[in-house]
């Protein structure tokens, strides 16, 4: 009866001692733990999309030290620039904005088209021109 005792105080020393040992291993493990980390910076400007398919004109290509340019004839336009249809527009074309011309290698004057660009929701036509077009692309 003495012995079956002993085995079980030596079974809980034991527990003890390893459950003693784990709480000492994860203190310094929480204490080195930082917060949560940062979260990552947002790229580009913050805004909606818009898409205005027409005719193109006035096509001046931008280079390393010059912008270019572009009207268009809004003929269709997606959800956030519907208030635009039926208006002429003229973008100015940075060295960013990536232009895909057709099999021609041009666009002339009257060549359907896209223009897209990112603007803050609900901005007028004025305040629409004076931001620099994302992408033109040139469909005929």
């Amino acid at each position: 009866m003495l012995q079956s005792f002993l085995r079980k105080e030596i079974f809980v020393l034991r527990k003890l001692a390893l459950l003693t040992t784990a709480s000492l291993l994860l203190v310094p493990a929480a204490a080195l733990a930082k917060g949560k980390p940062a979260k990552p910076a947002k790229a580009g400007p913050k805004g909606v999309m818009y898409v205005l398919k027409g005719s193109l004109s006035a096509y001046t290509p931008a280079n390393a030290s010059t912008n270019g340019s572009i009207t268009i004839a809004v003929d269709k336009a997606n959800n956030h620039a519907r208030s635009l249809r039926g208006s002429s527009l003229t973008f100015a074309l940075t060295a960013q904005t990536k232009v895909r011309l057709d099999t021609d290698g041009t666009i002339a004057d009257g060549e359907r088209g896209l223009v897209k660009l990112k603007a803050p929701r609900k901005t007028d036509a004025t305040a629409l021109q004076a931001i620099p077009a994302r992408q033109v692309i040139d469909q005929d």
